[in-house]
């Protein structure tokens, strides 16, 4: 592990949510179908898949008085292809009006991120035993599947996101290809109902793609996938665990420890 917050103060917690994220997507890029470009003033990575995450920009420190123009460089490979595109926003995101100006430029506003944290112990990592819920990890490219269905049903994405999401993490699971992350997959009665993702970079536990389908909401489930990776995280030697809420899954997270440390802003291209 590298970078591992010591102080536990928001300024570390809120670099490591940025860092993680960053990591994050850095390590997917390893699929053969992104290619990872690290600029001076941003990272992306560029795909032909269709789906945002698979086309996204972030670490972006531009220079304002020459704004507009790099961002029509940053997105040119995107426009050609005709692929969404996600672009992120933390804190140190510079100019600080990028997002505003992303709108100009034909991006959508979307709902802001709470970057979250939690100190990781015992008592927060104890896995939570729900009647007629199976976790069970994904091991191979069948188990990812049933992942994709819950993924699929619980985020409610375009058709062709979870498909494009799970082709890339299967490339996780080849023959002597080390995984960086670990998935869960809540099962009920036979059938896919939630999933969670942790991810291990910069020193933390990043909780990812934490998802419960609509019948199956407001019993608990989310929590019992995050205590999973959370579980999973401690036994691994983790002591910090990061995650980006959204206003529906924000009361959850709290309700299990974590802390509000910062927000994170996305704007969405698409076509």
């Amino acid at each position: 592990m590298r970078d591992v917050p010591r102080d536990l103060s928001d300024a570390e917690l809120t670099t490591a949510v940025e860092a993680n994220l960053t990591d994050f997507h850095v390590a997917l890029s390893a699929w053969p179908a992104i290619t990872l470009d690290r600029a001076d003033d941003l990272i992306r990575t560029v795909s032909q898949r269709r789906f945002s995450l698979c086309n996204v920009v972030l670490q972006a420190r531009l220079d304002p008085t020459a704004l507009d123009g790099r961002i029509e460089e940053a997105i040119a490979p995107y426009r050609m292809s005709g692929v969404n595109i996600m672009w992120k926003l933390g804190p140190s995101t510079r100019p600080h009006d990028l997002d505003d100006r992303l709108v100009a430029h034909g991006f959508r506003v979307t709902p802001t991120l709470r970057g979250m944290a939690l100190r990781i112990t015992g008592e927060t990592s104890v896995p939570i035993a729900l009647p007629g819920l199976v976790i069970r990890e994904v091991t191979d490219v069948r188990v990812l599947d049933l992942w994709r269905v819950a993924v699929d049903r619980g985020f409610g994405w375009p058709s062709y996101g979870a498909q494009d999401l799970v082709d890339n993490l299967g490339h996780f699971f080849g023959p002597g290809t080390e995984r960086p992350f670990t998935a869960y997959v809540g099962v009920s009665e036979g059938q896919a109902v939630a999933s969670s993702l942790v991810f291990f970079g910069a020193g933390v536990a990043g909780i990812y793609h934490v998802a419960t389908v609509p019948e199956h909401r407001r019993r608990g489930v989310g929590a019992a996938m995050t205590r999973a990776a959370l579980h999973d995280a401690r036994t691994r030697g983790y002591r910090v665990a990061i995650l980006h809420a959204t206003e529906m899954g924000g009361p959850v997270y709290r309700s299990l420890g974590f802390r509000d440390v910062c927000a994170v802003r996305m704007r969405l291209y698409l076509p």
